[in-house]
């Protein structure tokens, strides 16, 4: 059932609500519940679009390092409250080699054994969907477009030869982290299900806010050594990923036909890495 933010207060006894964040797509208060402080997470939208498949994931990954989710609803989800600073932002002060290492062994920790199935995740061909439908605007550079035709080429190898099919968070980075006193915690997870050599390939593009970081050929070097362990994935296969991810959020970013973008450096870094 959907509601208002109001609405959750009164149906789940919440007190003393404080805003803490807020996106482009949902707002976050802590609060007080029966089960202790807590953050109420209330979606724009009429629903919690992929986060609600991640939810269930989390609730399954509770004991390897996830967040409990304590009450769900159509547009909002009670979680457990997190004191600590997010990964990202200990990578910002200047500890970036550390969050490397934090994040591939909390992937690692998620991914130890097996998940009980989760009916509902969304497979990966789903996910990139759109990439196959780009459109290129007139302006856009012709090395760009070559970079993003090879990419999208890539992406549908790498989907026809999947090796497995595993339960996969979709956007594990370091600001999907908090590092508490019990160690890290990992929060908002798309739920997706696919390629294990997918799981980190996102996190080549992060941390948020250090685009120099990122682009440094040792940086992406060292994230694809690290990563690529973690997940017991081959190095190249996860360089592939991170290419076609990166074409992917091009694609999103572009809101039509492309015509340029600042991570069309990026993307020709990763497919360097990658042999394309």
């Amino acid at each position: 059932m959907q509601g208002t933010f109001k609405e959750f207060l009164d149906r789940w006894d919440l007190l003393l609500p404080e805003p803490v964040a807020e996106t482009g797509h949902a707002k976050v208060w802590k609060v007080l519940s029966k089960h202790g402080p807590a953050a109420l997470k209330v979606y724009r939208r009429q629903d919690r679009g992929n986060e609600a498949l991640g939810a269930a994931l989390l609730d399954t990954w509770r004991d390897r390092g996830a967040v409990a989710i304590l009450i769900e609803a159509r547009n909002a989800v009670l979680m457990e409250w997190l004191d600590g600073p997010f990964l990202g932002d200990i990578a910002r002060s200047g500890r970036h080699d550390d969050a490397v290492t934090i994040l591939a062994k909390t992937a690692s920790r998620l991914h130890r054994g097996t998940v009980t199935r989760l009916v509902g995740l969304k497979p990966l061909d789903r996910v990139f969907a759109p990439l196959f439908d780009c459109t290129f605007a007139p302006t856009c550079p012709p090395l760009f477009r070559k970079d993003m035709l090879s990419a999208i080429a890539l992406g549908k190898q790498l989907l026809d030869s999947q090796p497995t099919q595993v339960p996969l968070h979709g956007d594990l980075h370091p600001d999907n982290i908090i590092m508490t006193t019990s160690g890290p915690r990992v929060i908002d997870a798309k739920g997706f299900i696919g390629d294990p050599a997918f799981e980190l390939s996102n996190a080549l593009r992060h941390p948020k806010g250090m685009p120099d970081l990122v682009r440094k050929p040792l940086q992406i070097e060292t994230c694809l050594s690290r990563y690529s362990k973690a997940m017991n994935v081959p190095q190249q296969r996860l360089a592939q990923w991170a290419a076609v991810k990166c074409a992917l959020s091009i694609c999103w970013q572009s809101g039509g036909a492309i015509e340029n973008d600042p991570e069309a450096g990026l993307l020709r870094l990763f497919l360097d890495a990658a042999g394309q």
